[in-house]
């Protein structure tokens, strides 16, 4: 599973993270599944994939602005904060949606379907 295989669930559009600090990409306000890509592939327990991580929330704009980017929240939240601007991953990570209401089924999905394929889920998804 990579980002070209999300077509089917909707995800199309791809956007820097740093746009969206910078505000030239503007996140929705409403709930969905969000996804992280490097723009490169890297390997897996079982093949490859660009996918870094999968989520979803309530509150698009707000997950990613005041948590990734600012660095408001929890462990994960703290974690994913740290790998953007400690490890230098701002610049090479952009993110696509979709908006649904059944927003947790979906991401469910979508895990399981990264993890039947490679064997492990998605690297920023696991703790450390």
């Amino acid at each position: 599973m990579d980002s070209h295989s999300l077509l089917q669930y909707g995800f199309k559009d791809w956007y820097k993270l740093v746009d969206v600090m910078l505000g030239k990409a503007v996140l929705p306000s409403t709930s969905g599944v969000y996804v992280l890509r490097l723009k490169h592939h890297f390997g897996r327990l079982r093949g490859e994939s660009d996918i870094l991580y999968i989520g979803s929330t309530n509150d698009i704009q707000h997950r990613i602005i005041e948590n990734f980017l600012k660095g408001k929240g929890g462990e994960t939240t703290q974690r994913i904060h740290d790998y953007l601007f400690s490890k230098g991953y701002l610049e090479s990570v952009e993110i696509s949606w979709v908006i649904r209401d059944d927003y947790e089924d979906l991401e469910k999905k979508l895990l399981k379907e990264y993890e039947d394929q490679h064997h492990e889920l998605p690297p920023w998804n696991r703790a450390l």
